[in-house]
């Protein structure tokens, strides 16, 4: 029997893909570095400048516009008086997880 896969997954707010040591930078990250060189790295990748779209993308593998997660959340269930299925503020129906 195959031995099940292990899974990391970091998420971090305010971080750029430069800030890491195994993408190139000068700033000293040896545990994420052998974290990734024991694992897959990302080379090809979508973030949001904010984390509620970049959150509902990662999570269903879909634009965040098309979760209806386009912006930052204001209020659990509200987005700011947008009225625009894109921007709606919660994971619409279509959205799998």
């Amino acid at each position: 029997m195959a031995s099940k896969p292990n899974f990391i997954l970091i998420l971090a707010d305010d971080m750029g893909y430069s800030d890491l040591g195994c993408y190139g930078s000068e700033i000293n990250t040896p545990n994420i570095d052998s974290l990734a060189s024991n694992g897959i790295r990302f080379s090809q990748m979508y973030n949001s400048a904010r984390c509620c779209p970049s959150r509902a993308a990662l999570l269903t593998g879909l634009n965040p516009q098309q979760t209806g997660v386009g912006h930052m959340v204001s209020t659990f269930g509200q987005s700011a008086s947008i009225n625009i299925p894109a921007y709606q503020g919660y994971l619409n129906e279509t959205s799998a997880t």
